[in-house]
């Protein structure tokens, strides 16, 4: 009977292969400071497709982490967040005129209920 061993580098190598699938996830990490790389995004793409070709986990020691990220990513609230950031907060004029609109319509509210309230 072989060792009972945990296999956390070949389950390091599982979690880059589910991670990087083609050169802009590999261009994506490097920009976010996640990942350093001396090959060309391609070239290490490839590589971390390839790293644990023809082997098997046992005990995949990332396996909460992976559940964990997979549960916030279905959550329909973060979906809905990440979105709203990405198309409409995107740049910092974009922030600074909703708040204004906001506060305008706010204010509007406030006069007209002033306005019913004391003829």
């Amino acid at each position: 009977m072989p060792p009972r061993r945990l296999h956390k580098i070949t389950s390091y190598a599982v979690l880059m292969d589910n991670l990087i699938d083609t050169s802009k996830d590999v261009d994506l990490l490097r920009e976010k400071k996640i990942l350093a790389n001396w090959l060309s995004p391609e070239d290490a793409s490839q590589f971390f497709n390839e790293l644990y070709n023809d082997t098997t986990v046992t005990g995949f020691c990332y396996r909460d982490l992976c559940n964990d990220v997979n549960e916030y990513y279905n959550t329909d609230w973060n979906k809905w967040r990440e979105k709203l950031r990405r198309d409409y907060f995107s740049t910092p004029w974009a922030v600074i005129s909703f708040i204004a609109a906001f506060i305008l319509l706010v204010l509007t509210l406030v006069q007209t209920a002033y306005t019913i309230i004391h003829p």
